[in-house]
């Protein structure tokens, strides 16, 4: 003991059974996050992704996303779209959606399409800065005041979104 009482080594450290040296500390940390059901509705019908993406479908849902500006066509860049939404959709729903995209009676159109998508990126934590739209006559579109032959693209996460650890 020093003259003011215990060392902090001391506090800190169990004495040692007869005399031996002590076990070494444990080091334990949880990297558990908490999830949050990321649902969305187009007239009656509420899809619903996957709370969050494993790392590699990450990466293939924002190359889907990115390589819509390499193309030309209507057709190719709906079909980008719908192969980006096939990674974050749950199985149920990205049936519905996708059926939905050729349904005559209760359409999903190609402006929804590109705005369900840009809205799942932000809530992976990417944060695309305009909307790449596939319009068709190539008008602006009026929500987002860009466009349609602009193409700003999100850049890919540097690191891993802040979650709250709930302490």
């Amino acid at each position: 003991m020093g003259a003011y009482g215990p060392h902090m080594t001391e506090l800190l450290t169990p004495p040692a059974p007869n005399g031996s040296a002590p076990p070494p500390a444990a080091t334990t940390r949880d990297f558990t996050r908490p999830r949050k059901r990321i649902t969305f509705t187009i007239d009656d019908d509420t899809f619903e992704a996957t709370p969050a993406l494993p790392g590699e479908l990450l990466v293939e849902f924002v190359t889907a996303y990115n390589d819509t500006a390499k193309v030309e066509s209507i057709a190719e860049h709906v079909a980008l779209l719908k192969q980006a939404l096939k990674f974050v959709l749950l199985p149920e729903s990205y049936e519905r959606f996708s059926a939905r995209l050729k349904d005559r009676h209760n359409p999903i159109d190609d402006d929804q399409l590109a705005d369900v998508v840009l809205w799942l990126l932000e809530q992976y934590g990417l944060r695309p800065t305009a909307p790449s739209q596939p319009s068709s006559d190539g008008s602006p579109s009026p929500e987002s005041g860009t466009s349609s032959t602009e193409s700003t693209q999100p850049e890919a996460p540097t690191s891993e979104a802040s979650q709250p650890t709930g302490s």
